[in-house]
C-alpha cells in the first residue's frame, strides 16, 4: 500500500479519476460541444500525466457496451482514453527533449527498445499480424468491415495497451495500479447490474432472474467480472496488506457473478479458487471448499431449473451442437480457417444443426481452441494452446521455488486469473470482444511483462524522479 502512497502516484490517480468522471460525462451528454469539451480535457490530462489516462482506459473496459457518440460514430471510452493516452505520451517525449535531437533520438530509441523486446508484446503483435492477414482475404468479403473491426478491438488495440504499459515501464506503481483499475471498473459494472436488478431489471431465465448490468447478456458479464474477481480475490490472499481495499471490490464482482448464473462462470470460480487454495494452510483451505459447496448448493436451491438443465435441450446441447459444427467447420479450412469475426456467416448458411436453430446467430464457437481455429486458423490454435501451457507451467514453477523476482502476489493473482479465464473459455467466448481481450493482455503482461529491473536502464536516470517518467456493439451470443 505505500507504493501508492506517494504525491506522485496520489496525482496519477486524481488525474485517472479526472479522466473517468470527464468520460463519463461525455458519455451520459448529448450535446455535442459538452461531450468535445469533455474529451478535450481529458486531452489536456493526457498530456500532463499519460499514465493516469491510460490508467483511466483499463478502468473503463467492463463499460465497453456503453459507447460514446461523436459526430453520427460510437466509440468506446476505453478506445477513445487509449488513444489519448498515446497521444499524451508522444506530446511528453516531444516536451522533455525539447532542444535536443540527440536526446530524443537515445530516449526514443531506449523505450522503444523496451517495448520491441519485450515478449508480451512481441506475441500479441504476431497474433494481429495473422489477423490482418485474415481481414485482407475473409471467407465472407462482404463482410470484411466486420472483420476489421474486430481486429481493432480484439488485436490492434491491445498490441497499443501494451506497447504503452511497457513504455511507461518505469513507473513502479504503474502495475499495481492498472491492476486495481480494472478491479474498480469490474466492481461499478457489478454494482450497475446489481443495483439494476434491485429496480426490476435483468434477465428471466428458467425461472431465474439474472443480472446484465451495462453489458447486453448475463453471460458477457459474467466473463468479464468472473476474472476480475479471481483476479483481486487471487491477489488479496496472497498480499494481506493489500486485503483492506480488494476485499469490498471482490466481494461486489463475486455477488454479480453469483447473480449472473453463470455455470461457465462458477466453473471459472472454482478453478481460481483451488488455485488459490493451494497457497494456504489446510484450516483455510478446509473452509475456502465448503464455502465453495455452500455456495453451490444455494445456487441449486434458487435456481434448480436453470443450474441443473444442461442436457436434454439445455444449453449444454445446444453447446455440444455448436462445437460439432465449429469442428467441421475447421475441417474444410484447417489451415487459414475463416478470418476474424466470421464464424457467424458460415455458420448460418452451411453448417448449424436443426437441433440448434434456435441459437443459429450465434457468432462463436463458444470454446476457446475452437474459436483461435476457426478465426485464425491452424495459427491461432497452436497460439492458444501454447499460451496455456505456458501458464500451466508457470504457475507450477512459482508455486516450487517462488519465481524469479518479479512481483510475486500481484504476478501470481493474474496467473490465477489467466488460467481461470482459460477454464470459462472452454464453454463460452472468452477472448474475441474488446474489454475481454484487452483486459486477457493486461493479466498477461501482469503475469509475464512486469519487471523490477527498472533502474540504470535509460537515458535520463530512474523516472521516478525525471519528468517524463512521471509524466508532468459487438454481438453477444444468446446461447445460454
Amino acid at each position: 500500500m505505500s507504493l501508492l502512497a506517494t504525491a506522485d502516484i496520489r496525482r496519477l490517480i486524481a488525474v485517472t479519476i479526472s479522466a473517468s468522471m470527464l468520460m463519463l460525462v461525455a458519455g451520459i451528454a448529448s450535446i455535442i460541444p459538452l461531450t468535445l469539451i469533455a474529451l478535450l480535457a481529458v486531452a489536456v490530462l493526457a498530456c500532463v500525466a499519460p499514465v493516469g489516462v491510460l490508467v483511466a482506459a483499463v478502468a473503463a473496459l467492463p463499460f465497453f457496451y456503453r459507447p460514446i457518440s461523436l459526430g453520427g460514430q460510437q466509440f468506446a471510452a476505453s478506445e477513445l482514453l487509449l488513444a489519448l493516452a498515446a497521444g499524451g505520451t508522444a506530446f511528453q517525449l516531444l516536451v522533455s527533449t525539447a532542444g535536443s535531437p540527440r536526446r530524443i533520438v537515445q530516449l526514443t530509441w531506449s523505450r522503444l527498445s523496451a517495448v520491441l523486446t519485450s515478449r508480451t508484446v512481441i506475441a500479441a503483435v504476431i497474433l494481429a499480424l495473422v489477423g490482418a492477414l485474415l481481414v485482407a482475404m475473409p471467407f465472407d468479403p462482404s463482410h470484411r468491415s466486420d472483420s476489421l473491426r474486430e481486429w481493432r478491438w480484439t488485436m490492434l488495440e491491445p498490441v497499443l495497451l501494451l506497447a504503452l504499459l511497457v513504455w511507461h515501464r518505469r513507473e513502479r506503481a504503474l502495475p499495481e495500479l492498472a491492476a486495481l483499475a480494472l478491479i474498480v471498473g469490474g466492481a461499478f459494472a457489478s454494482l450497475y447490474a446489481l443495483a439494476d436488478l434491485a429496480v426490476g431489471g435483468g434477465v428471466n431465465v428458467a425461472g431465474v432472474t439474472r443480472i446484465a448490468g451495462p453489458y447486453p447478456h448475463p453471460n458477457a458479464l459474467a466473463l468479464m467480472t468472473v476474472r476480475i474477481g479471481a483476479l483481486g480475490f487471487a491477489w488479496g490472499v496472497l498480499a494481506p496488506r493489500w486485503r483492506r481495499m480488494l476485499w469490498p471490490l471482490t466481494l461486489v464482482c463475486g455477488l454479480a457473478v453469483a447473480a449472473t448464473f453463470s455455470r461457465g462462470a462458477m466453473l471459472a470460480a472454482f478453478v481460481a479458487l483451488l488455485l488459490v487454495l493451494l497457497n494456504v494452510s489446510p484450516r483455510v483451505r478446509v473452509a475456502g471448499l465448503s464455502l465453495a459447496a455452500t455456495g453451490l448448493v444455494g445456487a441449486i436451491i434458487v435456481a434448480r431449473d436453470r443450474m441443473l438443465d444442461l442436457f436434454g435441450g439445455g444449453s449444454g446441447s445446444l453447446r455440444i451442437d455448436v462445437w460439432s459444427s465449429a469442428i467441421e467447420m475447421i475441417r474444410d479450412r484447417p489451415l487459414v480457417g475463416y478470418g476474424p469475426d466470421q464464424f457467424l456467416y458460415a455458420y448460418l448458411p452451411r453448417y448449424v444443426r436443426p437441433t440448434a436453430w434456435g441459437e443459429r446467430f450465434t457468432a462463436h464457437a463458444h470454446n476457446f481452441l475452437l474459436d483461435f481455429w476457426v478465426r485464425l486458423g491452424i495459427i491461432g490454435a497452436a497460439f492458444i494452446v501454447i499460451a496455456l501451457l505456458i501458464c500451466l507451467a508457470t504457475l507450477a514453477r512459482h508455486m516450487r521455488d517462488g519465481g524469479d523476482g518479479t512481483p510475486q502476489p500481484l504476478r501470481h493473482a493474474a496467473l490465477v486469473a489467466l488460467i481461470a479465464t482459460f477454464a470459462h473459455g472452454m464453454v463460452d467466448n472468452a477472448f474475441f470482444s474488446h474489454d475481454l481481450a484487452m483486459s486477457c493482455w493486461l493479466l498477461a503482461w501482469l503475469a509475464f511483462g512486469v519487471r523490477l529491473e527498472h533502474a540504470g536502464d535509460e537515458v535520463g536516470g530512474n523516472s521516478a524522479r525525471a519528468g517524463f517518467g512521471r509524466g508532468r456493439v459487438h454481438r453477444v451470443s444468446s446461447l445460454r
